[in-house]
């Protein structure tokens, strides 16, 4: 696909009121500095993706006063025409301000922007019109064939992506037929990539490595731990001798026990007569304390008895002393409360008789003479009606006092002999409670009296101490005890030289047999010391081998890396990329450089960074099979430029030029 710039408009677009440009195969648009020249590249871009040509998307695309003031109500607009392949494209992008007047204000206020987009004239949206330029160039790809320093401004991985894509797959077949050697080691990978194989080859050589660091010093531990040789007919001999006396100092102790335990057993048996004995005594004396402890009970029986029932005697006293003072309270109150009812019967009966005087002094109402409807006096005959029936009234109410006042006399007759009877019932009382009282005193002084005279009388009981030691049988016993006591008195067997002589035979005797196993324990050691520099000559082999994978890798990834390079280089006449960088260890990390040369890209000049730019433009539009406008800006540095099958717009510095200037 090619694609030519043949019109761009600008209107209101920055700086640029109205101006278009015409554009040829090769055009030179000349202007001072800050004349505008830039600008028509950022209206290029602008159109198509909305950008400035430094990728900026919030650039300020409304013009300036002379003051510097954003020019408000405008609409900025940029057209092209594009040849694609022999046809005419149309394309335009406007925006325009939109003012919003809100209810209740007078004046409208700026609430953004909006964009418009033609394809042909035909009005499409913002993503079919996107959409649409895509399909002509991607935005990445219209960069890098239409910017010479594009390429290189990107990320050194950006930039290798770019060129691995050019090259294309190096693929292991290709290398293996190259470096048929390779093999070996990509059946080694077992599906792991070859990072991954290299990671688990270091681990594992650096595990390699300590083990077989440690293995010298084990196998000199195992040199110093070898006992030295002995003769084992002496040795023998030697442990002949000591069981010998071993046993017979085992023999000894055995003996010695046997009469220890003869003697336990004498002293068992002494110790239980003496306990038998002592039981005995303890019986007797047991025998004794009852003894006394009758008598004493016997001879103390009836002065107990006596000081019993005294102390029963004034409990009783006591007991009628208060009931008689109860008696007495309670009469007391009994007559409060009577005399209280008496009073309580006397008040209404007072009551009761100036109600009955006013009762038997009413007479007829005047009032009630008179008809209560009309107003008028009741004729003589119903006026002595009503006088009847008052008088009925009347006399009803009189009998009904005379009844109540009878009852309340008969009350009060009632609580008057109630006084009579209370005090005749409670001088009854009293007298038998006193009565009781003056022969309980008659008892108690009569009991304290023979109590008095036991005290004076003396009883004699043995006491239980006398007993005892008058006892025949417990002296006996005693002194039986003390005879087998002595038999207690005993020298202990003591075995403990014994014990610590045989302790020393044996620490020897272990000694010595731990000798007869000198042989065994440097065949051992023997072994184990072979054991250890066959592991090691078997650790040296692997790591050997592991060493082999790893230079193995490192060619493959040389090989890899030489034939990128080889293949990227070879795609462009100017520009060198170096695409690995040394390490120190020897080994490789992916970078991207470009050179021409020899000298990097940023050392270069500008016509020198213009010529590689130019250089990757062709081989990346041959590559992306579009070939599009070349955009050089500073081109009067550059005095020859590389041939290209592109459209070339330079834009020149011509202080000359105030205004812009095509040609």
């Amino acid at each position: 696909m090619n694609i030519l710039i043949k019109t761009l408009t600008m209107i209101n677009f920055k700086g640029v009121k109205n101006f278009t440009v015409d554009f040829n195969f090769i055009t030179n648009i000349y202007g001072a500095n800050a004349s505008g020249k830039t600008t028509i590249f950022d209206a290029f871009t602008w159109l198509l993706f909305g950008k400035d040509s430094t990728d900026r998307k919030d650039f300020n695309v409304k013009p300036l006063d002379p003051s510097g003031t954003t020019r408000d109500r405008t609409e900025n607009e940029v057209s092209a025409v594009l040849e694609v392949d022999g046809q005419d494209i149309t394309i335009r992008h406007i925006q325009k301000e939109k003012w919003t007047k809100k209810r209740g204000e007078e004046v409208a206020e700026f609430t953004g922007n909006e964009h418009l987009y033609f394809w042909n004239d035909v009005p499409v949206n913002a993503g079919e019109f996107q959409a649409k330029v895509n399909d002509l160039l991607p935005e990445n790809v219209f960069k890098l064939i239409t910017n010479p320093l594009y390429f290189n401004s990107q990320k050194w991985q950006d930039q290798r992506s770019v060129l691995s894509e050019l090259a294309g797959e190096i693929t292991d077949s290709f290398l293996t037929g190259k470096y048929p050697e390779l093999q070996e080691l990509l059946n080694a990978l077992d599906g792991k990539t070859l990072k991954e194989f290299k990671a688990k080859v270091s681990s594992d050589k650096k595990n390699l490595k300590d083990q077989l660091a440690e293995i010298p010093g084990r196998i000199d531990e195992a040199e110093r731990g070898k006992p030295e040789p002995v003769n084992e007919a002496e040795v023998n001999a030697r442990i002949a001798e000591l069981q010998a006396e071993y046993d017979g100092l085992e023999q000894a102790i055995v003996d010695k026990n046997a009469a220890n335990e003869k003697e336990n057993s004498r002293i068992q048996a002494v110790q239980k007569d003496i306990h038998d004995l002592k039981l005995e005594i303890q019986n007797i004396e047991a025998a004794h304390r009852s003894a006394y402890t009758s008598d004493v009970n016997a001879a103390n029986s009836g002065v107990n008895e006596d000081k019993a029932k005294l102390n029963n005697l004034d409990s009783q006293l006591r007991l009628q002393e208060n009931q008689l003072k109860q008696l007495e309270q309670s009469h007391a109150d009994q007559l409060a409360r009577i005399e209280h009812d008496k009073q309580d019967i006397n008040d209404r009966l007072v009551s009761l008789r100036t109600l009955f005087i006013s009762v038997n002094g009413r007479e007829l109402n005047p009032n009630d003479k008179v008809c209560k409807e009309c107003g008028r006096e009741h004729e003589a005959h119903n006026i002595a009606e009503l006088q009847t029936k008052f008088n009925e009234i009347k006399r009803k109410e009189l009998e009904g006092l005379n009844i109540q006042g009878a009852g309340l006399k008969k009350d009060l007759e009632k609580r008057k002999s109630d006084i009579v009877q209370a005090k005749e019932q409670f001088e009854i009382t009293k007298s038998a409670i006193i009565t009781s009282l003056k022969n309980l005193k008659a008892s108690l002084e009569e009991v304290q009296t023979k109590v008095e005279l036991a005290k004076n009388k003396t009883v004699v009981v043995k006491t239980y101490e006398d007993r005892v030691m008058e006892d025949d049988a417990i002296v006996t016993k005693m002194n039986k005890i003390t005879e087998l006591q002595e038999q207690l008195e005993t020298t202990p067997v003591d075995y403990g030289d014994l014990r610590i002589k045989k302790a020393t035979v044996n620490a020897d005797l272990d000694t010595e047999k731990r000798k007869l196993n000198t042989s065994e324990t440097i065949a051992k050691a023997d072994k184990r010391i072979q054991e250890l520099k066959d592991q090691e000559k078997t650790m040296s082999q692997q790591l050997a081998s592991l060493e082999k994978q790893e230079f193995a890798a490192e060619k493959y990834e040389k090989a890899k890396s030489e034939e990128l390079e080889n293949r990227v280089n070879g795609m462009f006449k100017f520009a060198k990329f170096k695409l690995f960088k040394p390490l120190i260890n020897g080994g490789e990390e992916p970078t991207c450089q470009t050179t021409y040369n020899g000298v990097p890209f940023s050392d270069l000049n500008t016509a020198g960074k213009i010529l590689v730019g130019i250089d990757i433009i062709s081989t990346l539009s041959a590559h992306y099979g579009v070939i599009a406008p070349i955009w050089l800006d500073n081109r009067e540095s550059i005095t020859v430029i590389p041939d290209t099958a592109s459209q070339v717009i330079n834009l020149i510095v011509s202080s000359g030029d105030e205004k812009l200037r095509v040609a």
